[in-house]
């Protein structure tokens, strides 16, 4: 009985959304719309352009991959809200791939520091213990069974 009583309480408590995840989705979703409205508003800019030009990508699949980026990152971000464990996992990916990219094609290196580091503070936030066992399928079943009962 008392094990049994352990393992109810525990599962009332864990049904909520930890906080980090919650901020950590939110600030994807608003800066990932900011940026589309940036991106798209920016997209005649004489010194944007010139900036891009530099790079060895040419400047159309350059906005292609910055809005498809900002697209994946956005769902991703809805769908971790939602509770589903491979939106974590895409959003690392695309994240890895996109930094990797940048590193690669971009003139200057240091540019791509501060959004290296955002990327990894939130990866530490959304691959936390406490994030994992909210994403874990099998503590997500032990909520609704809970909660059905």
């Amino acid at each position: 009985m008392l094990v049994f009583s352990k393992v109810f309480v525990a599962n009332l408590n864990s049904n909520k959304r930890p906080v980090s995840v919650a901020i950590s989705c939110w600030f994807l979703i608003v800066g990932s719309l900011a940026s589309l409205v940036s991106a798209w508003l920016g997209r005649n800019d004489p010194v944007m352009l010139a900036w891009m030009a530099r790079s060895a990508i040419p400047v159309e699949v350059q906005y292609a991959i910055v809005l498809g980026g900002l697209g994946l990152t956005l769902v991703a971000a809805l769908a971790m809200l939602q509770r589903h464990r491979g939106a974590r996992t895409v959003y690392l990916l695309w994240g890895v791939i996109d930094i990797a990219l940048s590193l690669a094609t971009v003139p200057v290196k240091i540019g791509v520091l501060p959004g290296a580091l955002a990327f990894a503070v939130m990866c530490a936030f959304l691959f936390s213990a406490e994030s994992s066992a909210w994403f874990s399928p099998r503590k997500a079943a032990n909520d609704a069974s809970m909660t059905a009962a």
